[in-house]
C-alpha cells in the first residue's frame, strides 16, 4: 500500500511539473517602513521576484502613489523624496525599468515619502510587467499606509488659529497647501481642561462649540460648531505637530445640513 501511494504521488508531481507553463512569473511585494510619524519620511521597498521557470526579459514595475482628490490636476498625497535610479516619477506614478530578472531571483527598488494626515486611507500599489508572464493574477500588490499621530499634550486650550479651504471630495489639509490662495482662517477660543470643553468664536456671538479628545494617547480631536443652538459643522482630526511653541491638529470638517462641500482644517494653538 505504501509503495502504491508513493507511486501515485510521484505521478502527480510529474503531471504537475508537465502542466506548468514555461515562462517567467513576476510577483511584487511591498515592504513598508515601521509605522512612521505624520509628515516624517519613511522608506518603502518593493521587491519583484521571478518565481517562474524562465528568465524575465525587460521587466518593469509601476508604483501607484497615494493621490490627492484635487481637480482638475491630481498630485501625490505626500512629499516624494529619494528613490532608486531606475524609477522615474510622472504624476502620481513611479515607473521602474528592472531589466532582466533571472528565474528564482529577485530585485528591489526603494522610494522615500512623507505622508500627511488624511481622512481617507493612503493607498499604494505595485504592478509588474514582462513578456510571457505565466500568471497575471499575482502581478499586483497593494498596501495601506500606517501613519502615527502626535499626542498634543495640554491642548486644546486657549486661542486656536483655524486655517482651512473648502471643496468637494477633499480629504486632507495637505490638499489646501497645494493652493495657498485658497486658504482662509479664523480664530476660536477653546475652554476647558482634560479631554473636553467648550468653544467660542470671537466676532461671531451666535456661534458656540464643544470639543473632546479621544483615541490612543488622546491624539484625536473632535469639535462641533453650533449656530444659534443648531449643529452647523463637525471637525474630526489628529495631532500632526507638538513642539515647545506649536501644537497642531489636522482633519476634515463636514457640514450640517449635509453638503457636497467639505473643509479640511489645520487647528494650531
Amino acid at each position: 500500500m505504501k509503495l502504491a501511494a508513493l507511486a501515485a504521488t510521484a505521478c502527480l508531481l510529474l503531471v504537475t511539473e508537465a502542466a506548468a507553463a514555461p515562462g517567467p512569473d513576476l510577483r511584487p511585494t511591498i515592504s513598508p517602513p515601521p509605522p512612521t510619524n505624520v509628515y516624517a519620511t519613511g522608506r518603502y521597498n518593493v521587491t519583484v521576484a521571478n518565481i517562474g521557470n524562465q528568465n524575465a526579459a525587460s521587466a518593469s514595475l509601476t508604483i501607484e502613489l497615494p493621490a490627492t482628490n484635487t481637480s482638475p490636476q491630481v498630485y501625490v498625497m505626500g512629499t516624494l523624496g529619494a528613490r532608486s535610479a531606475s524609477c522615474t516619477p510622472s504624476g502620481t506614478r513611479l515607473t521602474c525599468n528592472l531589466g532582466q530578472i533571472r528565474r528564482n531571483r529577485s530585485t528591489t527598488v526603494f522610494f522615500d515619502i512623507a505622508l500627511p494626515q488624511s481622512s481617507a486611507p493612503l493607498l499604494f500599489s505595485a504592478t509588474t510587467s514582462t513578456a510571457g508572464d505565466t500568471d497575471p493574477g499575482n502581478d499586483t500588490a497593494g498596501h495601506a499606509a500606517t501613519v502615527v499621530y502626535y499626542n498634543v499634550a495640554g491642548f486644546p486650550g486657549g486661542t486656536a488659529t483655524n486655517r482651512h479651504c473648502t471643496g468637494t471630495g477633499l480629504t486632507a489639509f495637505f490638499e489646501c497647501t497645494l493652493f495657498p490662495s485658497s486658504i482662509s482662517s479664523h480664530t476660536a477660543e477653546f475652554v476647558g481642561t482634560g479631554t473636553s470643553g467648550t468653544i467660542t468664536i470671537p466676532g461671531y456671538p451666535t456661534y458656540t462649540g464643544t470639543w473632546s479628545l479621544s483615541g490612543a494617547n488622546n491624539t484625536h480631536l473632535t469639535f462641533q460648531y453650533f449656530d444659534s443652538g443648531s449643529l452647523a459643522a463637525t471637525f474630526e482630526g489628529d495631532g500632526v505637530e507638538s513642539t515647545a511653541t506649536t501644537h497642531c491638529y489636522e482633519g476634515l470638517t463636514t457640514f450640517t445640513p449635509p453638503s457636497p462641500y467639505v473643509a479640511p482644517y489645520e487647528v494650531c494653538f
